[in-house]
């Protein structure tokens, strides 16, 4: 089921009030909470807002969905996005664990990570979606290791042509993304609103997005 929002503003309000009450959550029952944040363009806004909220930052970890295989200084970071809109989060206390390093080559920042998020189970993790169906760095056509449900691994290095900003890239895996607490997938446009649904009649090779409804349904956000 979709929840529409009138203006995009509201969504991202929605989406931080979100974010907010499953780390919140996560503080109360465990005494710390961790949220898997996506990069792109849609989701600064909830970022900025989330940043404002009275939390108890020391007790938060973020962790990325996905990279490229860039530094954080460049344009085309996620850590550099997450790192600029939650400043606030981070200067009071909050954590990250990145996905990129500074190695020779992505499978080695890969093998890296990895064992930085294996153990992991995340109060939330905020996810979003391309026109064409990928998730993550879960692309159409791409390395179908990453979506095995068997897989060991949490993290994987994926080189996906077609994708902006640089093709190599570090992804985390379905097995990690299904054992999450809370999965919000947040859409804006009506294109992307078209993918979704168009997805749901394709294959995982073909919509990897579709990788979201196999354990369950994941919160979905929408604005045009």
């Amino acid at each position: 089921m979709i929840r529409e929002f009138a203006t995009r503003d509201a969504a991202m309000n929605a989406a931080e009030q979100r974010m907010a009450e499953a780390l919140n959550a996560g503080i109360t029952a465990r005494g710390h909470a961790i949220a898997a944040l996506s990069g792109g363009s849609t989701p600064g806004p909830a970022y900025e807002r989330l940043a404002a909220a009275a939390l108890d930052w020391s007790k938060i970890t973020f962790a990325l969905v996905d990279e490229r295989f860039v530094p954080p200084s460049d344009p085309a970071s996620n850590e550099g996005l997450i790192r600029r809109t939650l400043a606030s989060a981070f200067a009071a206390g909050a954590r990250l664990l990145p996905l990129y390093a500074d190695v020779p080559t992505v499978s080695v920042a890969a093998d890296l990570a990895d064992p930085l998020y294996q153990p992991l189970t995340f109060d939330i993790a905020l996810m979003g979606m391309g026109e064409d169906g990928h998730t993550a760095s879960w692309f159409p056509g791409g390395d179908a290791a990453a979506l095995d449900p068997s897989t060991t691994r949490s993290v994987m290095a994926v080189t996906a042509s077609a994708a902006r900003g640089a093709a190599e890239r570090l992804t985390v895996t379905y097995p990690l993304i299904r054992r999450a607490r809370s999965v919000l997938l947040l859409l804006t446009g009506d294109a992307k609103r078209a993918a979704l649904e168009r997805g749901s009649r394709l294959s995982l090779d073909q919509a990897p997005v579709g990788a979201l409804f196999l354990n369950r349904a994941p919160e979905i956000f929408w604005a045009a």
